[in-house]
């Protein structure tokens, strides 16, 4: 008998943006192991999960890549400039079909619109953010997914405005966003996969992820750390040297979409979430 495509249950985390590697369905998990904290960062952004879950007034949510920094700001300050703009593209994608999604991704590449983004993420192939070594961003349409029906994005939209109203968004890397953290806050890191090449940024520089790893511990700052793991029998990312780290954790996160596209088998995920504390 054939495995189906399974996904862990996303629990309390609405899905507004799709992004390859999210936390939706691990987030409450992690959730249990964060400590009391002052100030709360995420400098590796993407989907936000963990944001939606544990983010209060003053958190800093961060990523390098703008468009996706910029769709997070029209959520928190223009919510319904982003609705509007999502129900007309809908309905351009429903009378102009499949052919609209290309004249967007087209036009997302020339302009980099973040609303541009926020239609093409809800209608690629499995919702997996791809991009060419140029850094244009390459996934096809999901000839299935005709997008989300307005009515309901206008409600998950509305309801993540509520949760990010008071939160610091910052464009740059995770050391840039991170340089205010201090004794007491608490910083949650989920760089891309090593190896990942569709993506819009290089590996990380292991060296100096480690050092700034070293020098948050130093500086009294606790943090989490989802680095590496197991997709089926084949290990991916880094094992974090044990000097860096106090304990080790592992999390079940359902079955990957991006292997069943990308790579044929569908396999399980099992994530390693290190901790300084």
């Amino acid at each position: 008998m054939k495995n189906k495509e399974r996904h862990g249950a996303h629990g309390e985390v609405p899905s507004i943006l799709k992004w390859t590697g999210s936390k939706r369905s691990q987030a409450t998990r992690i959730a249990a192991f964060v400590p009391t904290h002052n100030r709360y960062y995420e400098p590796f952004l993407g989907s936000a999960a963990l944001l939606y879950v544990i983010g209060k007034s003053g958190s800093v949510g961060a990523d390098i890549y703008a468009p996706l920094i910029d769709f997070w700001k029209l959520v928190r300050d223009n919510p319904d400039y982003l609705v509007f703009d999502y129900r007309n593209q809908w309905k351009d994608l429903q009378n102009n079909f499949p052919d609209y999604f290309y004249i967007v991704r087209n036009r997302f590449n020339e302009e980099y619109r973040p609303e541009d983004l926020n239609f093409l993420m809800r209608t690629c192939v499995n919702g997996i953010v791809r991009f060419s070594k140029s850094g244009k961003f390459n996934n096809s349409f999901h000839l299935s997914r005709k997008g989300m029906l307005p009515e309901r994005f206008e409600k998950i939209v509305t309801d993540w405005c509520e949760k990010i109203k008071y939160v610091d968004f910052r464009t740059g890397d995770y050391k840039e966003t991170t340089y205010d953290a201090e004794n007491g806050d608490f910083v949650y890191l989920d760089p891309p996969y090593a190896g990942n090449k569709q993506r819009y940024i290089g590996d990380l520089d292991i060296d100096r992820f480690y050092g700034y790893l070293e020098n948050l511990s130093t500086r009294g700052v606790k943090w989490a750390l989802s680095f590496d793991g197991l997709r089926g029998e084949k290990s991916y990312g880094h094992n974090l040297p044990k000097g860096i780290y106090r304990r080790k954790e592992l999390l079940h996160s359902g079955y990957s979409a991006v292997s069943k596209v990308l790579n044929g088998p569908i396999e399980v995920v099992t994530e390693s979430l290190y901790l300084n504390f």
